[in-house]
C-alpha cells in the first residue's frame, strides 16, 4: 500500500499543471510500448511458426484464446488490486509482468511455453484499459478530463500504426545486423532478439509510472468502503444507468469493429481488388476517420453542453451511433472501392466520435474508490461483444452462401442492430443518470 507521503504534490488547480501532463505522457508512452509487443509478435509469427513447427490452429489459439480470454478474466482482479492497494504500483507491476512475459517468449522452446508466455503478456496488458482510464481522473479535474481522454484515445489509435512501424524497424534492423552481433546474441534467432528488446523499456517505464503525481493523494490509497461488496451494491443501486451505458457502448464498439474488421475482405471479394492496396487505403481511412471523429465529437460537446449539461457525453455518443448506422446503409450502393472508402471514412468518424465519450461518461459514473473495477466491468462488454460479433458475421455469411454480396449483408445484419441498440440504451440510461451522478459527487 502506498503511503500518503509517496504521492507528490497534489494537483488541485483549476487548470492541469505539469504533473498532470507528465502523467498523461507516461500513460500514453507505456500504452504504446505495451501495444507494440503484440505487433512485434504478429510480424515474427511466421518465423516462430517455422522454428517451433506450429500449425495455423495453434497460431490462432495463441492470438485468440491466450490473449482475449485472459484479458477478459484478468482485468477485474487486477482492477480490484488497483482500487485496494494503489493504482500506480499495480500499473508498474503489470509492466513488469508483460516485460518478463516478452523476455520469456524469446526463450520459449515449445508451444506450451509460448502459450504460457502469451498469457502472461496478456495478463499484464489487461491493465492498459481500466487502470489507465482510472488514473486519468486522478490527474485532471472534470472540466479537462474529456480532452485528456481524447488525447489518450487518439494516441491509442495512432499507436497501432506506430507499433507496426516500430516493430517492423526493430525486426528489420536485427535481421540486417544479425551477423554483426556478439556470438552469444548471434546464436539466437532474430525473432527471439526482437522480443527480448521489447522487454527492455520496462527499466525506464516502471520508475516513470511510480513518479506520476496524483491530484488527490487519498485516491491512490485503499478506501475503507472499497471492498468487493461496494461494487455490487453500487451496481444494484444504479442498474438503470450503469448497465445501459456499459452495454450500449459495448454494442456500438462491436458494431464499429465488425464493419471495419471485415471491410477489407468485403472489398476484395466484391471488386476483386488487390489486398495490399486495400490494406494501405484502409489504414488511411482509419487514421483520417478516427482522428476526425474525435475532433468533431469535442466540438459537438462544446456546442451542446450548455443545453444538455451532464447528458452531453451520452447525447454525442447517440448522435455518432445513429449517423454511423445511416452511413452503413449506404455501403450496398457503393460501386467501387473508392465509394467504400468514402463511406467508411465518414462512418469511422461517426463511430469513434461517439466512442471517445465512453471513458469520460464511465469515469463520471464511478466513485473513486471503485472506479477501476467499474471500468473493468464496462470493458468486459467490449471484449465479449467484440469477440462474438466476428463469429456471427462469419456464420451468417456461410449460411447465406458464397456470393460476394452476402458477406456485406452479414456485416450489416450484425452491425446495424449494434448501432441502433447502443443509441437506444444510452438514451434509456438518461433516466437514472442525474441520480447516479449525484450519488457519485456526494
Amino acid at each position: 500500500m502506498e503511503s500518503r507521503a509517496a504521492t507528490s504534490a497534489p494537483i488541485d488547480s483549476e487548470r492541469a499543471g505539469f504533473g498532470a501532463w507528465y502523467g498523461l505522457f507516461v500513460l500514453i508512452l507505456t500504452s504504446m510500448v505495451g501495444n507494440a509487443i503484440p505487433q512485434v509478435m504478429l510480424l515474427v509469427t511466421e518465423a516462430i511458426k517455422a522454428d517451433l513447427d506450429l500449425s495455423d490452429i495453434q497460431i490462432g489459439a495463441l492470438r485468440g484464446i491466450a490473449v482475449t480470454l485472459v484479458v477478459a478474466i484478468a482485468s477485474y482482479p487486477i482492477s480490484w488490486l488497483a482500487d485496494r492497494t494503489g493504482r500506480r504500483p499495480i500499473y508498474a507491476a503489470c509492466i513488469l509482468i508483460w516485460s518478463l512475459g516478452a523476455a520469456a517468449t524469446a526463450m520459449a522452446g515449445s508451444y506450451g511455453a509460448l502459450f504460457a508466455c502469451a498469457m502472461a503478456i496478456a495478463a499484464g496488458e489487461a491493465v492498459l484499459g481500466p487502470v489507465t482510464f482510472s488514473i486519468i481522473p486522478d490527474l485532471f479535474q472534470e472540466k479537462q478530463r474529456m480532452i485528456a481522454n481524447s488525447i489518450f484515445f487518439i494516441s491509442q489509435l495512432l499507436g497501432i500504426s506506430a507499433g507496426l512501424a516500430i516493430g517492423g524497424a526493430l525486426v528489420g534492423g536485427i535481421a540486417e545486423h544479425h551477423a554483426e552481433l556478439p556470438a552469444g546474441l548471434a546464436a539466437l534467432a532474430p525473432w527471439r532478439l526482437a522480443l527480448m528488446a521489447m522487454a527492455l523499456p520496462a527499466i525506464a517505464l516502471i520508475p516513470m509510472v511510480l513518479l506520476i503525481p496524483l491530484r488527490k493523494a487519498k485516491r491512490d490509497r485503499p478506501a475503507a468502503d472499497a471492498g468487493s461488496g461496494s461494487v455490487l451494491s453500487f451496481l444494484q443501486a444504479h442498474p438503470r444507468t450503469l448497465f445501459p451505458v456499459f452495454i450500449g457502448f459495448g454494442a456500438i464498439a462491436a458494431a464499429n469493429f465488425t464493419v471495419f474488421g471485415w471491410m477489407a475482405i468485403a472489398i476484395v471479394r466484391l471488386f476483386d481488388a488487390d489486398p495490399a492496396a486495400v490494406g494501405i487505403r484502409l489504414s488511411q481511412v482509419f487514421a483520417v476517420g478516427s482522428i476526425g471523429g474525435v475532433v468533431a465529437a469535442n466540438l459537438l460537446v462544446r456546442m451542446i453542453s450548455a443545453r444538455a449539461g451532464d447528458l452531453t457525453p451520452g447525447r454525442v455518443a447517440q448522435i455518432g451511433a445513429l449517423v454511423a448506422l445511416l452511413l452503413c446503409c449506404l455501403y450496398p450502393f457503393a460501386r467501387s472501392p473508392d465509394g467504400f472508402y468514402m463511406i467508411a471514412t465518414a462512418q469511422i468518424a461517426a463511430s469513434f466520435g461517439g466512442l471517445v465519450l465512453s471513458p469520460t461518461l464511465t469515469q463520471a459514473l464511478a466513485p473513486a474508490e471503485i472506479r477501476t473495477r467499474l471500468l473493468a466491468i464496462a470493458g468486459l462488454f467490449y471484449t465479449l461483444f467484440g469477440a462474438l460479433s466476428p463469429v456471427l458475421v462469419g456464420a451468417i455469411s456461410d449460411a447465406l452462401g458464397a456470393a460476394p454480396f452476402n458477406l456485406l449483408q452479414a456485416m450489416l445484419i450484425v452491425a446495424l442492430p449494434g448501432f441502433a441498440g447502443g443509441a437506444i440504451l444510452l438514451r434509456y440510461s438518461e433516466r437514472g443518470l442525474p441520480r447516479t451522478l449525484a450519488a457519485v459527487r456526494a
